[in-house]
């Protein structure tokens, strides 16, 4: 049961990056089509943060939890700092710093480095 829960968010997680990366277009410039998802991008954090929140949650979900982080930050810019500045998701994005695994230490530091430009600018 714990693995299927895993994957069902891991999946889910995956859903959201696919269309925060699809909304936004390929310019550097975010395209206005964000601006469907923009209500919603709170419920999408507060489902980060019960992955956050997970003693049981896996790798893979920490790095699809960090890249739909970093995506969601170079979307939304600094609206979003305020909503992923928070303990769980720090936790959660230093705990994928820390994995042996390659592709989520890798997304970890990259939306690290996301949020730190943002809080900075």
């Amino acid at each position: 049961m714990l693995d299927y829960l895993n994957e069902l968010r891991e999946g889910c997680l995956e859903a959201y990056t696919g269309i925060i990366q699809g909304l936004k277009g390929d310019g550097q410039a975010p395209s206005g089509d964000l601006a469907i998802v923009q209500p919603h991008v709170p419920y999408i954090v507060q489902f980060i943060t019960v992955v956050a929140r997970d003693s049981e949650h896996s790798d893979a979900s920490v790095a699809a939890s960090a890249g739909l982080i970093g995506d969601l930050c170079a979307a939304f810019g600094r609206d979003i700092v305020n909503l992923l500045d928070v303990e769980p998701i720090s936790d959660l994005l230093t705990a994928g710093r820390r994995s042996r695994t390659n592709k989520t230490k890798t997304l970890s530091n990259w939306a690290t480095k996301e949020i730190r430009k943002l809080k900075n600018a």
